[in-house]
């Protein structure tokens, strides 16, 4: 049985190693337990958190809405928002019966018809996907295509499981990470990808998942702050996190979150779990209830990075669907390439940029409004949140983390496991 044991760890280690070939193309490579620690000091591992952080270090202090002041959009960035047109179009012809506005909730079962007309979109999406991502790539970057578009495709859901979560939205964080190490996107547009580009996403996939009534994937919504998404609330903290018109224990007052939802990537995400949902937060959505007492939004942020990092990142039946490749690689970092932190708590450099290449008069205009609202909300983002003695327990996880400090980046042992 030794013997047996033996020839059989050293076939898993040589599938293993050759599976982890960079240039192997694009596969599942996480295909067992311990593969999960080969990703977390892995490139892609590393590549993704220091995205992720840069992201929230640029949009802090803008508004989705700012199209113009705000954050530069690209002729690139134009043709990838395209692609939502091309499917929307795909979704809208399957002719679905609408049984309901809301998504899918635990206690349903599916709805009759919605699942065949999913799986019928997907097979049109997987043939049209990759020609969709080469028209909107500039010609000398074709060579990508074939990742570009597989990461996109995995971002839409299971077909065979008719469901949606975590998993799928990372899939799609790959795809917007990929796109800037191929040189696709440039520095100046990582504002526009979280905002617009990701924005565009989420509008998408939440119609998806009403539409077809898509159940979470997994058992996801048992951590997650919401059933599908993680890392809108992510972003939606840390946009918010510099001179923020609201404190995180307004954000739930159905009065704001209806006002902002455009304006802010958090507001919408309340906005939709609302009209999504029956009854009130604290029964529905009790991380989400808990989250907004803590005191401003960079703790938030902070909270929700190390959340994200050891409830999603480490969860093997998700990693396992992932697909890496060259632009995402799963080989071995180098030993002192640490992901980049997320520096909050003052503008973004894309509005300060867009500031100074205003004329005189409007940059004078903007400063003087942006000093008056700081004057009124200066307290907004540093505000005591209502404390409860009923919190969920992964809340008062998330609130000790967010209690730790900023730059300790030590893995926690519950991600190895």
């Amino acid at each position: 049985m030794s013997e047996m044991k033996d020839a059989h760890n050293k076939l898993e280690a040589r599938v293993s190693s050759y599976f982890s070939q960079p240039d192997f193309g694009v596969m599942l490579r996480v295909r067992k337990e311990s593969d999960t620690v080969l990703w977390h000091n892995s490139v892609a591992y590393n590549e993704l958190l220091s995205y992720i952080n840069r992201t929230a270090t640029a949009i802090q202090g803008l508004s989705t809405a700012e199209r113009d002041s705000g954050y530069a959009v690209s002729e690139t960035m134009e043709r990838l928002c395209s692609i939502f047109d091309r499917l929307q179009v795909l979704m809208t012809a399957m002719h679905t019966p609408t049984y309901s506005t809301r998504p899918y909730q635990h206690t349903d079962s599916l709805r009759p018809g919605a699942g065949e007309s999913y799986r019928n979109w997907s097979r049109h999406m997987l043939r049209s996907i990759f020609n969709l991502v080469e028209q909107a790539l500039p010609a000398n970057k074709c060579g990508h295509v074939n990742e570009l578009a597989q990461y996109l495709a995995g971002s839409f859901g299971n077909c065979t499981r008719i469901d949606y979560g975590t998993g799928h939205e990372l899939s799609f964080v790959f795809f917007l990470c990929a796109l800037f190490r191929a040189n696709v996107l440039q520095s100046s547009d990582v504002p526009a990808a979280a905002l617009l580009l990701f924005g565009r996403y989420l509008c998408f996939v939440r119609r998806l998942q009403q539409q077809f009534g898509l159940k979470p994937a997994g058992s996801q919504y048992c951590y997650s702050i919401d059933d599908y998404q993680f890392v809108a609330f992510l972003w939606g903290a840390a946009q918010l996190s510099y001179r923020a018109p609201f404190a995180p224990k307004q954000l739930l007052q159905p009065a704001l979150y209806t006002q902002e939802s455009s304006n802010y990537l958090l507001a919408g995400c309340v906005a939709y779990v609302a009209s999504s949902k029956e009854g009130n937060f604290n029964e529905h959505s009790n991380l989400l209830w808990g989250m907004v007492t803590l005191s401003s939004w960079p703790k938030i942020y902070h909270g929700l990075y190390d959340m994200y990092r050891n409830e999603v990142l480490s969860q093997f039946h998700l990693l396992r669907h992932l697909c890496f490749g060259n632009l995402m690689p799963f080989c071995l970092a180098p030993p002192k390439d640490k992901p980049q932190r997320a520096q909050l708590g003052f503008v973004a450099a894309a509005r300060e940029s867009q500031q100074q290449q205003q004329p005189e008069t409007v940059t004078a205009t903007a400063t003087a409004t942006a000093t008056a609202t700081a004057t009124e909300t200066a307290h907004s983002g540093l505000s005591t949140g209502s404390s409860s003695s009923s919190l969920h327990n992964n809340y008062c996880r998330l609130r000790s983390l967010s209690l730790r400090e900023p730059r300790a980046t030590t893995t926690t042992h519950t991600e190895l496991k």
